[in-house]
């Protein structure tokens, strides 16, 4: 997100239209929160059998930042808002991939291509912790009776607590797999990424990953209803750059789910100093801020 300070006071009074805007759809957009069914998370039509990619809110964000890169470089267009505003932190913020828009966001938003038949949410606040039980069993009984094609969940994990940091430190994408999965071990392994398995790899007598969000709590609970969903998780550090954490979550994820040659390779990193946020654009992106960094 590109944040703008500007001392002219005409272009000052201008930029108060869309945000007075905001401010009406912020209402406009809760009212709408209660009218939807309270199971259903999005009130547009998608395709059946599409895939459904998601982020957890998890540490250091890179999984939302993966989420952003895929956005904005396969140019995903924004479908609504997700109906799930009120067990999020509340925000609003202008379109982060298109700064010349006047369209606003909440905390959650869910985009989707037709032609690819892909659904992604992202999440760009916390969950309230009073309401974190009751998002996620939205958001698993959404999913079941969407019956996706196969759903992906993007998380992270805290580095400081990896089972074995000096046999873990180099590999970058671990994977879950659930009974349905499309994808098999074999599949992974050839992709490079390791398998995450939690009796091996979690304290036995707590079983949690830590900083993971809702990861396997969502994870348990499909997988026990046959849904197919792969995880990809990936371990950071909360107070460090995550931009490499969240490129390799998205190669992953591009070499795991689409060609290669579709997916730009080089791609810049913009980042919100004012805000300390980051996003992260494809490179030769018309729309890019002039604050970026190359990787």
């Amino acid at each position: 997100m590109q944040a703008q300070t500007d001392n002219d006071e005409s272009d000052s009074t201008n930029r108060k239209i869309p945000y007075t805007y905001a401010f009406v759809q912020c209402l406009l957009n809760k009212r709408i929160t209660f009218e939807i069914e309270a199971n259903k998370m999005i009130d547009k039509e998608i395709k059946s059998n599409a895939v459904f990619i998601i982020p957890s809110v998890s540490v250091g964000f890179a999984s939302q930042q993966a989420v952003d890169l895929l956005i904005c470089t396969l140019d995903i267009p924004f479908l609504c808002h997700v109906n799930a505003n009120d067990c999020f932190i509340p925000m609003l913020t202008t379109d982060p991939y298109h700064k010349d828009s006047t369209k606003m966001v909440t905390a959650c938003s869910a985009y989707y291509s037709e032609t690819r038949n892909l659904l992604i949410f992202q999440f760009r606040s916390d969950i309230l912790a009073h309401k974190r039980v009751e998002f996620v069993e939205r958001l698993q009984e959404w999913i079941i009776g969407m019956k996706f094609q196969e759903v992906i969940l993007l998380s992270t994990a805290w580095a400081p607590f990896r089972p074995d940091p000096e046999t873990y430190i180099n590999v970058d994408v671990y994977y879950m797999l659930s009974k349905e999965a499309s994808k098999t071990d074999e599949d992974m392994r050839k992709l490079r990424m390791k398998k995450f398995n939690t009796k091996e790899m979690l304290p036995k007598e707590e079983q949690k990953l830590t900083g993971s969000g809702f990861t396997l709590e969502l994870f348990k609970k499909l997988d026990d209803a046959n849904v197919p969903l792969i995880v990809l998780i990936r371990y950071c550090d909360e107070s460090m750059d995550n931009r490499s954490d969240a490129i390799a979550q998205f190669e992953a994820l591009v070499a795991m789910q689409f060609e290669r040659s579709e997916i730009p390779v080089c791609v810049v990193v913009v980042v919100d100093y004012d805000y300390y946020c980051s996003t992260i654009l494809p490179y030769g992106n018309d729309n890019q801020p002039t604050k970026k960094e190359r990787c």
